[in-house]
C-alpha cells in the first residue's frame, strides 16, 4: 500500500504540473498570444498530460482497493490493459490521424 500511496502523490504533482501547463497553453493558443510556441507546447504536453492522469486515477483507485486488505489480481491485469489500449490509441491518433 505504501508503494502506490507514493506513485499516487508522485503522479498527482505530474498530474496537476502538466496539466496547468496544458491548459495554459491551450488558453494562449486560443486567444492568439505565442500561437506558434503555445500551439507546439499544447500538442506536445497533451499525451503527457493523459499518461499522467491514468497513472494517478489508476493507483488512486488501487491504494482505495488495498484499504480492503484483499488481494485484487483481476484488477491490476484489467488497469494494465486499459492502460496499455489508451496508450495505443493515443499514439494511433497521433501520429496516423491528419491534422486540420
Amino acid at each position: 500500500m505504501e508503494l502506490f500511496d507514493h506513485i499516487r502523490k508522485i503522479s498527482f504533482g505530474f498530474f496537476a504540473t502538466i496539466g496547468l501547463l496544458h491548459f495554459v497553453a491551450g488558453l494562449m493558443f486560443v486567444n492568439g498570444y505565442f500561437s506558434e510556441t503555445s500551439g507546439l507546447i499544447n500538442r506536445i504536453s497533451f499525451i503527457p498530460f493523459v499518461l499522467a492522469t491514468l497513472v494517478y486515477g489508476f493507483s488512486n483507485l488501487k491504494c482505495y482497493m488495498l484499504g480492503y486488505d484483499k488481494s485484487y489480481k483481476w484488477l491490476d491485469y484489467t488497469l494494465m490493459a486499459v492502460f496499455a489500449i489508451v496508450f495505443i490509441g493515443l499514439l494511433t491518433i497521433e501520429f496516423l490521424v491528419i491534422d486540420a
